[in-house]
C-alpha cells in the first residue's frame, strides 16, 4: 500500500488578490520551530501559472536539499556556538581580559 504524504506546500489567495506560495521545510535546527518558505506573487492574469511554477521550483530546492535550512539571525548562531563549543586554554597564550 503507497504511503500517503501531505503537500509539501501551497498557494493562498491574498485579500490584495496576490497569491502567497508558502512551503514547508522541515524544523529549523537552531530555533528547533518549523521552517517555512513564502513568496508572494503579485495579482495579474499570469499570477496562478506563476505561482505554480514558483511553488514546484521551491519544492525541488527542498527536496534537493539546496534551501537554506534556517532563518537563524546571525546572533542566534554565535550563541548556538558558544553553547557548545569546547574551549580550552592554550599554552603560552594570555587570556584576554
Amino acid at each position: 500500500m503507497p504511503r500517503r504524504t501531505r503537500p509539501r506546500g501551497n498557494i493562498t489567495t491574498l485579500p490584495s488578490g496576490a497569491l502567497r506560495v508558502r512551503v514547508y521545510a522541515g524544523v529549523d535546527p537552531v530555533t528547533g520551530s518549523e521552517h517555512y518558505f513564502q513568496e508572494t506573487v503579485s495579482a495579474g492574469p499570469d499570477a496562478q501559472k506563476i505561482a505554480e511554477k514558483m511553488l514546484n521550483r521551491v519544492v525541488n530546492q527542498v527536496l534537493e536539499g539546496r534551501a537554506p535550512k534556517t532563518k537563524a539571525t546571525i546572533n542566534q548562531l554565535i550563541e548556538k556556538y558558544v553553547e557548545v563549543a569546547d574551549w580550552e586554554e592554550t599554552p603560552g597564550v594570555p587570556i584576554a581580559a
